[in-house]
């Protein structure tokens, strides 16, 4: 019986040698021992003898890439956003990212690829706002506030008076921080 294929890694970057034509697609492994771990690539010589069945310890590169933008959540939450001019209101899921210093927004909380950054060395002030037109209905008044930045002032709604000021106090602590 034949051992089960392991993934390919399809990085151009560790995949330059696969350039030349009609070249059998390679494997790129990890291979980890007690005296430490070396790069090798299937075909490559010094692995050609050994079988990936005799590679228990091997893992594929590709694992190394994933991204870590959880670890820098430092603080998150819905907030409304209100588009640019004449554009609605909407939910979007709010991350404050302390050690990249941006406020990062997400079409929703499952979403890996943001919609927009907001790098907090651009904020100038952090203030209450006012209700706008078209803001979310039934939302107290001090649940606003704005951001604003060199390049445009960024309208926000929190759910209530409370969770505006929890967000307001979160970016003013980053500002203060930098």
């Amino acid at each position: 019986m034949s051992p089960p294929p392991q993934p390919s890694f399809s990085s151009s970057l560790l995949m330059a040698s696969n350039v030349s034509h009609q070249r059998r697609s390679q494997r790129v492994y990890l291979q980890e021992s007690a005296g430490g771990s070396s790069l090798h690539l299937d075909g490559e010589a010094g692995s050609a003898s050994t079988p990936a069945a005799s590679r228990p310890s091997s893992s594929c590169l590709y694992s190394q890439f994933q991204s870590t933008e959880s670890e820098n959540r430092s603080f998150e939450g819905i907030l409304f956003k209100k588009g640019a001019m004449l554009k609605p209101w909407k939910p979007r899921w709010f991350v404050l990212d302390k050690t990249k210093h941006q406020l990062r927004y997400y079409e929703t909380r499952q979403d890996k690829e943001c919609k927009g950054v907001i790098e907090l060395g651009d904020v100038e002030a952090v203030a209450a706002g006012a209700s706008a037109m078209g803001a979310p209905k039934n939302i107290e008044e001090k649940a606003f506030f704005d951001l604003k930045t060199t390049r445009r002032v960024y309208n926000f709604c929190a759910q209530d008076s409370l969770n505006a000021q929890l967000w307001m106090d979160s970016v003013q602590s980053c500002l203060s921080d930098a």
